[in-house]
């Protein structure tokens, strides 16, 4: 169908008229039709209505009590069906979601393979191909999957409201049942071997072969270990070592990684962390996001490991069972539950490995690989997963004061605190996210916004901006539910209300705690705590730190 360029305009005009009242704009838009007596074709119409959904956060999945919106990666497609993000299919289904290519995604559930395109109604299992009642859509570069057809697929009851733009599905659906045995290798997506030699370097070692993992396979990187290593802001001699928190506080700082060729153009934006208990978070977080990083303890230099009784060299097997504290860093690549406890050396209690990935070459162990029982005394120990990883134009700025990153805690011996950072916009920007170490399971949070800064009275003027709740500790970048527009020079704050049970001091900070943070630098920033959100003291003055709760923004546009 044809239209004059007059006719458009004035039906341009008419949408952007009504769009702002979606729950009326069926019986508005019968009345532009009886004064043309035309129809927009939906093609044109829908894309138009889900932007405006989009724009205005109107879609709303419920899965219980717990609710997801646009930031979750919930997104109103152009065929007015709601779509999920491959991330929030993995959280919400327990599969693993692959690209395979640009504008494909494969996800993995209970061991069958569902791969879904862009612009195709349709998806694949093996050669056998089953229509969708919408196609997968590209956006921003990721490739949004139709989450009524997911829900199909994986067995989860739920109704769609069209009209309150509500999806209700049920909380007891099915999830993904993780295989007994599984290895990143099998999937080409283990980053190669590294070898660390006779230097102290296996926390970065480890540190960016388990980010080169989280990238695979959709994408091969190579990430320089001697730039992470001596130029990062510690400042220690390298021979002194390090620790897992120094390689999260690198990436989040945005100080890499560094390509080999010198570029910079990858950010880490969301962390989870693990402890030897989390053996099955540990197992999901590797099946959906890749290399999980993870402190044992080796009492052997490098790779004489064949030398140390808790090894077997014939099955490239590894068990400590005594008391000592983890001293070297490994990446968990995989598990087999069914590997036999007779593989080991000395008397493990029960069957079952971790396929961990070492970094002293491929002339170690199984070409770099061997088998951590489940049983040792600190393997999954100070775990890390590095789940959320973005390109560099994510964001214009950073604004952040903990360079370090969470060296240690601060609070009021109870569960909740107020904590507020200060900073001076760079230039005309719209603060969009905020990002903050949850230190226990299911923190709560609430983000706030304060324009025009001036002192600590100023908090009482903040604007609430996001609020939810994560289900385990971890670095969480959140996005605000509106940009908050400041000018250059302007000091605003960020403050954010936490909630940690069990925790007596919720909040990350850091501060010179040892000779491997002993060059903290705390002089650049201004951070407040509060007990109760109407007194704050000066935590750089009561604490000698600095916390740990970055803002990140995007340049105001001029209007052309």
């Amino acid at each position: 169908m044809k239209y004059s360029k007059r006719y458009i305009a004035f039906t341009v005009i008419l949408c952007l008229t009504f769009f702002g009242k979606l729950n009326t704009w069926n019986d508005q838009y019968a009345d532009v039709e009886a004064f043309r007596g035309a129809q927009l074709e939906d093609a044109v119409f829908y894309p138009l209505k889900a932007k405006n959904i989009n724009d205005e956060g109107l879609l709303q999945l419920q899965v219980g009590e717990e609710k997801f919106g646009r930031g979750d990666g919930v997104l109103m497609g152009d065929h007015m069906q709601p779509l999920a993000s491959p991330d929030l299919a993995e959280e919400l289904f327990g599969c693993r979601a692959v690209y395979d290519g640009k504008e494909s995604v494969d996800l993995c559930h209970n061991s069958t393979h569902y791969r879904f395109t862009a612009g195709s109604g349709s998806y694949t299992i093996g050669e056998n191909v089953s229509e969708t009642k919408a196609p997968a859509e590209l956006h921003d570069g990721v490739v949004y999957l139709p989450l009524t057809d997911l829900c199909d697929m994986f067995g989860a009851a739920y109704e769609w409201d069209e009209a309150a733009c509500l999806l209700q599905m049920d909380p007891d659906h099915a999830l993904g049942r993780l295989p007994s045995r599984f290895d990143l290798r099998e999937e080409s997506a283990a980053a190669d071997v590294r070898d660390q030699g006779s230097e102290a370097t296996c926390w970065a070692q480890a540190a960016l072969t388990a980010l080169e993992s989280s990238l695979r396979p959709a994408e091969v990187r190579s990430f320089d270990v001697e730039r992470m290593v001596r130029e990062n802001r510690f400042q220690v001699d390298p021979s002194l070592g390090g620790e897992y928190s120094m390689a999260v506080a690198y990436f989040l700082s945005w100080e890499g990684p560094v390509d080999l060729d010198g570029a910079k153009d990858t950010h880490v934006q969301e962390v989870r962390f693990f402890g030897r208990e989390d053996r099955e978070r540990i197992k999901w977080a590797v099946y959906q996001n890749g290399g999980v990083t993870t402190s044992i303890y080796v009492n052997v230099a490098n790779s004489n490991l064949s030398r140390s009784s808790y090894y077997n060299k014939k099955n490239n097997a590894y068990a400590y069972l005594g008391e000592n504290g983890p001293n070297h860093d490994v990446v968990i690549i995989g598990w087999d539950d069914k590997y036999s406890a007779r593989n080991f050396s000395g008397d493990v209690p029960g069957d079952g490995a971790f396929i961990c990935q070492n970094s002293w070459g491929t002339s170690f162990g199984e070409q770099g690989v061997f088998y951590v029982s489940y049983y040792d005394t600190n393997i999954g120990d100070q775990g890390v997963s590095y789940a959320g990883i973005e390109k560099s134009g994510n964001y214009d700025h950073i604004y952040q004061s903990d360079l370090c990153g969470w060296v240690g805690q601060v609070g009021y011996n109870k569960e909740k605190i107020h904590a507020a950072n200060i900073y001076t916009a760079q230039g005309d920007e719209e603060i969009v996210s905020a990002g903050f170490y949850a230190l226990g399971d299911d923190t709560t949070y609430q983000l706030y916004v304060v324009r025009d800064y001036v002192n600590e009275a100023s908090l009482a003027n903040r604007v609430a901006v996001a609020e939810g709740r994560v289900a385990q500790p971890g670095y969480y970048t959140i996005d605000f539910d509106q940009a908050v527009a400041v000018e250059e020079g302007e000091r605003f704050a960020v403050v954010l209300v936490l909630r940690t049970p069990g925790a007596v001091h919720p909040m990350a900070m850091e501060y010179a705690a040892g000779e491997l943070t002993q060059n903290v630098d705390i002089s650049d920033g201004e951070s407040y705590i509060s007990n109760n959100g109407l007194e704050w003291e000066r935590v750089e003055e009561m604490a000698e730190g600095n916390l740990c709760l970055k803002a990140y923004s995007r340049d105001l546009k001029e209007e052309k």
